[in-house]
């Protein structure tokens, strides 16, 4: 694989953007009469801050006013960590340990002291959360509780700002999703009679990962702690039939339907592929099913574009597999979801979802229909959407003739 030079150096989003995020932030919360905020969940820490970490017990916050100071509650373990990833922010409140250390000092009552240090006592607050998830056995109030006044809870004040990706967030997605659609090749290369699903599923995503780094070198930065930079994954046969379905004992048969997964993390952004397969000649019913399927997904395809909301595009899915295909009973999911930092994030392509679709959103198109006893059949794509429609970043091959392995 190519790395144009004009790509990311690194790939990683820069600290000027994240500061342009806390700023954005900044300027809602002074439209909507609040006067700070505090951000507990980890990945929206993350998306402002820069500070990638891993989250357990111990209570990380991050407090950003309508005048666009910065501050951040952080165990005393990890202030080195949150300096080198985020060094513009540099008003840091430590404590010694969860759930106190020997200073007797529960973190939210050390963040309690923080919001008092910064003046935002009794002033109008705001939270994603009210308070930190009970996580790792942590135990401990609710923000509103340890502060003893109301607090507004909304996760959509950052996750809003978080529909929208930037030329460097599609850039990175870009690039995972070479990646995951790399992983998937080499998984579907290395799938045979009597093979192990998970064998060739953790063979295939460390070996890409291995190519993956070599190329990209010192450009790949990475921002978890778990978790291979390329993955690849399938589940076989009757499994399949759910939406999640389990790994299961047993090997790669003749006649096996396979439902695989692969997906790149490149500056801590993902991309998302799967694929439905066929060990040996399909049969007229996996054919006519899976011919449904794509007819499915190519709906979703054509209804993705700006200016709609969610619910009319999957209401037009969900019309065309109901009326056109007559298979709405084997409908288990909705038609997709959008994504970034995680797996899925809010909007969703549901009935009852009426964001309105804007260009830089990044969405999985997936119907999916289920035949008990039979299989599942679902391709997931990835799709920016653009000013007139939408684009796939995803450009693994989707026919079925691509899709058959040696029986």
């Amino acid at each position: 694989m190519t790395t144009p030079p004009e790509r990311l150096q690194p790939l990683e989003i820069t600290q000027q953007e994240h500061r342009e995020r806390r700023a954005r932030l900044s300027a809602l919360l002074q439209a909507r009469g609040l006067d700070a905020i505090c951000v507990f969940g980890p990945t929206r820490v993350a998306y402002l801050s820069g500070f990638h970490f891993a989250a357990t017990e111990r209570p990380i916050a991050l407090v950003i006013t309508a005048q666009e100071t910065s501050a951040a509650l952080l165990p005393r373990l990890e202030e080195l960590h949150f300096q080198q990833q985020s060094p513009e922010i540099t008003d840091l409140e430590l404590y010694a340990e969860y759930p106190g250390g020997g200073e007797g000092r529960h973190p939210m009552t050390v963040l309690r002291g923080l919001l008092a240090r910064l003046g935002l006592l009794g002033k109008r607050l705001a939270a994603d959360v009210d308070g930190y998830e009970h996580r790792w056995g942590y135990r401990g109030p609710p923000l509103s509780e340890a502060l003893g006044q109301p607090v507004l809870a909304d996760v959509a004040l950052v996750d809003d700002l978080r529909m929208i990706k930037s030329a460097a967030e599609i850039e990175l997605m870009r690039v995972a999703c070479e990646w995951g659609d790399h992983a998937h090749r080499i998984m579907q290369d290395a799938i045979h009679i009597g093979a192990d699903e998970l064998l060739v599923s953790h063979g295939a995503s460390l070996q890409a990962t291995r190519e993956m780094l070599q190329a990209l070198g010192e450009r790949y930065v990475p921002k978890s702690r778990e978790g291979l930079p390329a993955n690849a994954m399938f589940i076989r046969g009757a499994n399949t039939a759910f939406p999640h379905g389990l790994h299961r004992q047993g090997s790669v048969q003749a006649g096996d339907v396979l439902v695989t997964g692969a997906y790149g993390t490149v500056g801590g952004y993902e991309s998302e592929l799967e694929r439905t397969m066929h060990v040996g000649d399909p049969t007229p019913d996996f054919e006519r099913y899976f011919a449904a399927m794509m007819a499915a997904q190519q709906k979703g395809f054509d209804a993705l574009r700006p200016g709609r909301t969610c619910a009319e595009v999957e209401t037009e899915v969900r019309a065309f597999i109901r009326d056109d295909l007559g298979l709405d009973q084997l409908v288990r999911h909705h038609t997709g979801h959008a994504f970034g930092m995680e797996g899925h994030e809010h909007p969703f392509l549901d009935l009852d979802d009426h964001t309105v679709i804007q260009p830089g959103m990044v969405f999985s198109i997936e119907p999916g229909l289920y035949v008990p006893g039979l299989a599942g059949f679902r391709h997931s794509d990835t799709l920016l959407v653009t000013e007139t429609g939408s684009q796939l970043l995803s450009l693994y091959p989707r026919e079925l003739a691509a899709l058959c392995l040696p029986g």
